[in-house]
């Protein structure tokens, strides 16, 4: 019996042996990635050198390391699977950089499954995705919900239907963003520790024009531990006793819009809308606000494309009894061209000023796509940012969170009558087809840090901050 159990057992593997050689000849694996080494000189990061709270100080010296990979497993046109692991910027000396201690920080930041259903032209994507709401690509990428060029992830089921060929699409999927307790709960009562979302876009494409009308609906459960999430989804009145007395679901809601205007070419127009808002059980922990960008890019230049950039965005109010003024963000990315005040898209990471755009106003003007020089691509962007928060509201919501650091930040989130100025000149050299030497700089200033709002530490320790990151990337 022993033996008979051992033939089976070789059969099987066997079997299976051939099986699996049959799949793969229709298996078509494909991998991609990029590598990147860089070190950063960044001086009064926070207007300060410290951290959020100031219970730290920053190294303006660091070296920074990353790695991505991506394995797509194709069969076919019309079924694959995404699998992209990651070293997410670690610094050299510790983590996984650390000589003869190394520590293990592998991630998986993409797992899903794409197919089209049979005998249609619906695609299906299941699994950890990069979803973004839609912005036009002079803003990067959505101040509610971004993928960060596919670096951001969410739990989603995504079905993507065309309506009217090439003109109208839809979108439409459901995203688990939080289930805290996992599968069950800590004991034999039910609790809602979910954030749920429900989402919808319809792209339209036209000749010489692009629009992109988007919804979303959020469920937020009781007992979800929201974390960092809690600063761009909560009202500071939120904080105010009795804390925890809300709806065992709380409806959150979004509306918006991006638009892009090719017509006139070589001039772009483009413009975003956005309002969100939350149904919570007080007043005082709603939260509601809008918040609105236009560019104007002038492409007809072969060697440069010069554009102005402007924004403005719903601010708090004096007081903390009717909730925040603030547009609720589940996971942003944001901001003008590159512009070295807000956490966007640059190459380099830790290579900003994090600059939070809810409750602000402002501009920027940019030469991008600058290549006077074969295989040199630079950009030169100048912003200035100006607060539209209450000073009473930003000093009474400090109050009740916990002081500068938590819910706000000095020099990220402004009052009225406090502006920031900021310039990066940033360059991308070409070594090698593949490998691109990067040299990002910039300089920003903040003004008028008030003391009575965040304290005579922290408005006496403001100075200018400057950066320098010099870097290389392997893409493959």
């Amino acid at each position: 019996m022993h033996d008979a159990w051992k033939v089976g057992f070789l059969l099987a593997l066997v079997v299976l042996g051939f099986t699996t050689s049959a799949r793969a000849e229709a298996l078509d694996v494909r991998m991609a990635g990029d590598g990147r080494i860089f070190g950063n000189f960044f001086l009064h990061h926070n207007y300060t050198g410290w951290n959020e709270d100031g219970t730290q100080t920053e190294d303006p010296v660091a070296f920074w390391q990353r790695l991505r990979l991506r394995t797509d497993f194709v069969t076919g046109e019309n079924l694959s699977f995404r699998l992209g692991l990651r070293v997410n910027d670690e610094n050299w000396g510790k983590g996984t950089f650390t000589v003869d201690q190394a520590e293990v920080s592998i991630e998986v930041y993409l797992a899903y499954i794409q197919f089209t259903w049979p005998d249609t032209e619906v695609k299906v994507t299941a699994g950890y995705q990069p979803v973004s709401m839609p912005q036009t690509g002079a803003f990067y990428d959505s101040p509610i919900f971004a993928s960060d060029d596919g670096d951001q992830g969410a739990s989603a089921l995504v079905v993507t239907a065309p309506v009217w060929g090439d003109v109208v699409a839809v979108n439409g999927g459901f995203a688990r963003f939080i289930d805290t307790n996992g599968a069950f709960d800590t004991d034999t009562t039910q609790v809602d520790d979910e954030f749920d979302a429900f989402f919808l876009t319809a792209p339209i494409t036209l000749d010489g024009l692009s629009l992109s009308p988007w919804g979303m609906a959020g469920i937020l459960g009781k007992g979800a531990d929201v974390g960092d999430m809690a600063g761009g989804l909560r009202s500071a009145g939120s904080y105010l006793p009795p804390q925890g007395f809300e709806y065992n679901q709380t409806p959150y809601w979004w509306a918006g819009t991006s638009l892009e205007i090719t017509v006139l070419d070589p001039i772009k127009i483009s413009m975003d809308a956005a309002y969100g808002a939350s149904a919570n059980a007080y007043e005082s922990s709603r939260r509601r606000g809008w918040f609105v960008d236009a560019a104007v890019e002038y492409t007809g230049l072969s060697f440069m494309t010069p554009g102005v950039y402007g924004w403005a965005a719903s601010g708090e109010n004096a007081s903390l009894a009717d909730g925040s003024e603030r547009i609720p963000v589940v996971m942003p990315k944001w901001g003008p061209a590159t512009s070295f005040l807000f956490d966007c898209d640059q190459a380099l990471s830790d290579a900003s000023m994090e600059t939070d755009p809810t409750g602000t106003m402002g501009f920027a003007a940019a030469l991008k796509d600058i290549s006077l020089v074969e295989d040199l691509t630079s950009r030169l962007t100048f912003a200035m940012v100006f607060g539209t928060n209450s000073a009473a509201g930003i000093r009474r919501a400090l109050a009740v969170t916990g002081g500068n650091g938590g819910y706000m930040t000095m020099g990220r989130n402004l009052a009225v009558g406090e502006q920031l100025v900021g310039v990066n000149f940033d360059h991308y050299y070409d070594l090698y087809e593949n490998l691109t030497l990067t040299l990002e700089t910039g300089y920003a200033q903040g003004m008028g840090f008030r003391s009575d709002i965040w304290g005579r530490r922290f408005a006496a320790a403001a100075a200018p901050a400057w950066k320098c990151g010099v870097g290389v990337t392997y893409t493959f």
